[in-house]
C-alpha cells in the first residue's frame, strides 16, 4: 500500500510539473503574441478556398495568454497556439440539420456529436469511406504551433508515421513540406498535411535514436517573444495549394522577433 501511495505522489508531482507550466504572459509577451495571431487572422480569414465556404470556428487566447517557462517543452498546454476551421456553406447546413433533427427526437448523443466542433482527425475517422472522403473536401483545419523546438515528420512514440513526404516551394517562407500520413491504430485513415514553417528553420531533416524524423529549430532570443510559427492546414493537396498562394508569408514572418 505505501509503495501505491508513493507512486501515486510521484506521479501528482510529476503532473504538476509538466502541466503547472503556464504563466500569465508579460506586456511584452502578450502584445508579441496579439501581433502574430491577428495577422494571422488577417491572412487566413479573409483567404478562405474558392467556392462557398465559411468560418466555423477559431481559437485563440487573445487577451488571455498564458505561456510555458520554457520552450520546446513536450508537453504544450498553454495558450500560444492559433487554430482556424473553414467549412463549405453545404456541409455547415446538413450539420445544423442532423443537430437539429437529433434534438426533436431527444437523440442528446447524437446532438451533441453534430453540435461539437469536428477536426479533421474525427472526419479521417468515419466508419463510412464515402463520408469520410465528402467531409474531406468540406472541412479545412489550419492548425499554427508557436515557439516549436522541432517540427516532427514522423514520430514512433505518438504512431505518427509519413506514407510520404517532400519539401515545396513558398515564397517568403524559408521551408514548407507536403506529407502524407499513414492510417494510424487510432482508425484514422491516411490524410495529406501541407505544412509552412517561418521563422529560423533550416531544411535540416534529423532522425534520432528513437526513430523521429525531425527538423530541429534553433532559437536567437531564447524563445521568450514569438520567433516561429508552424502553420499546418489539413485538407486535400489542391485545397492547400490554393490557400498557400494566397497568404502574403512575408508579412506573417514580418511580425516574428528577428
Amino acid at each position: 500500500m505505501k509503495g501505491f501511495i508513493g507512486l501515486i505522489v510521484t506521479f501528482l508531482g510529476f503532473a504538476t510539473t509538466v502541466f503547472g507550466q503556464c504563466d500569465p504572459a508579460t506586456p511584452a509577451q502578450n502584445a508579441a503574441y496579439e501581433k502574430v495571431v491577428r495577422e494571422l487572422q488577417n491572412q487566413f480569414r479573409n483567404n478562405p478556398p474558392a467556392g462557398n465556404w465559411q468560418v466555423f470556428d477559431e481559437r485563440h487566447s487573445l487577451g488571455n495568454l498564458e505561456l510555458s517557462d520554457e520552450y520546446g517543452k513536450i508537453f504544450r498546454v498553454c495558450g500560444d497556439r492559433y487554430d482556424l476551421t473553414f467549412i463549405q456553406a453545404s456541409a455547415a447546413s446538413r450539420q445544423k440539420a442532423r443537430a437539429d433533427s437529433a434534438k426533436a427526437i431527444g437523440d442528446t448523443f447524437t446532438q451533441q456529436q453534430r453540435s461539437f466542433v469536428m477536426s479533421t482527425d474525427s472526419v479521417y475517422r468515419e466508419a463510412d469511406p464515402n463520408r469520410a472522403s465528402d467531409l474531406a473536401k468540406s472541412m479545412v483545419d489550419i492548425n499554427v504551433e508557436m515557439n516549436a523546438g522541432n517540427y516532427r515528420v514522423e514520430e514512433p512514440i505518438s504512431n505518427r508515421f509519413a506514407a510520404s513526404y517532400k519539401v515545396i516551394p513558398v515564397k517568403g517562407a524559408p521551408l514548407a513540406l507536403q506529407i502524407i500520413l499513414k492510417p494510424n491504430e487510432a482508425g484514422i485513415t491516411a490524410r495529406p498535411e501541407t505544412v509552412v514553417l517561418l521563422g529560423n528553420w533550416k531544411n535540416n531533416l534529423q532522425k534520432n535514436p528513437r526513430g523521429d524524423k525531425l527538423y530541429h529549430y534553433s532559437y536567437k532570443k531564447g524563445g521568450t517573444m514569438i520567433e516561429n510559427i508552424i502553420v499546418t492546414i489539413k485538407a486535400p493537396f489542391d485545397v492547400a495549394n490554393e490557400i498557400v498562394k494566397k497568404i502574403d508569408w512575408q508579412a506573417l514572418s514580418n511580425t516574428l522577433a528577428k
